[in-house]
């Protein structure tokens, strides 16, 4: 059983990827353009960084969340999956930065 900031979470990151995906498919395809399309590529892409700094803050509250939910629930989670788990939120923001 997961709280609903849980879920919220989750549903933000999700609609956050996309969005990051989708300014940088566009970013791309503006390239083609003379000096406009690099300076609206680059300003595009500066978005895009920046949202994928919000997924980064949001996978470590992701983390908590998830957490606070195992204490509550009947079969609580090992701390050592937990630790697991952060780890491998702390090397998605990794590879996403």
């Amino acid at each position: 059983v997961v709280s609903g900031w849980t879920r919220f979470i989750v549903y933000s990151l999700l609609v956050l990827s996309l969005l990051s995906l989708l300014a940088s498919s566009l970013a791309v395809s503006l390239f083609s353009l003379p000096l406009l399309g690099f300076l609206l590529m680059a300003a595009i892409l500066e978005i895009a960084y920046f949202v994928r700094l919000v997924i980064a803050f949001g996978l470590v509250l992701l983390s908590l969340t998830l957490y606070l939910d195992s204490q509550k629930s009947q079969q609580p989670i090992s701390f050592s999956y937990q630790l697991l788990l952060f780890g491998f939120h702390i090397f998605l923001i990794i590879l996403m930065l």
